[in-house]
Parts: structure tokens; C-alpha cells; sequence
């Protein structure tokens, strides 16, 4: 969910594993202001991977994180 103003776009992405969003299979995800996702995300694929926003501010910002599929 995304309750910014017109500046706050997300792009979420997911690394090494796919979300399934409107019957599509992704591992990318854009996310505009007022506006809600649902993202189904099975992790099937072991290892540590990457979750984070596309968005160079966001990443600056430490919107990154870690994900251990065990």
C-alpha cells in the first residue's frame, strides 16, 4: 500500500524468487501513491536474497532488505 503524494512511486523487486500479481507472474512490482497491491509471493527458491525498491532515494534511504529461503 502507497499513501504518498505523486513523488512517491515504489518499485518493489524481489531477487530470486517471482510474486504473482493479477494472475501474472513478476518479480517487479510498481506501486503509485493511493494505490493497494496484492502480491503472492511463494518462496521457492533456496538462498539469501534481495528485497528492495527500485527507486535511487528509497535505496539511499536503506529501502533494502535480506530474505534467507531455507
Amino acid at each position: 500500500m502507497d499513501l504518498g503524494n505523486e513523488l512517491d512511486n515504489h518499485i518493489a523487486h524481489w531477487h530470486g524468487n517471482t510474486a504473482k500479481v493479477s494472475g501474472s507472474r513478476t518479480d517487479v512490482v510498481f506501486l503509485g501513491p493511493a494505490n493497494l497491491i496484492t502480491a503472492d509471493m511463494k518462496a521457492d527458491n533456496a538462498g539469501t536474497w534481495q528485497f528492495h525498491c527500485h527507486v535511487n532515494d528509497h535505496i539511499s534511504a536503506g529501502m533494502i532488505a535480506l530474505y534467507d529461503v531455507q
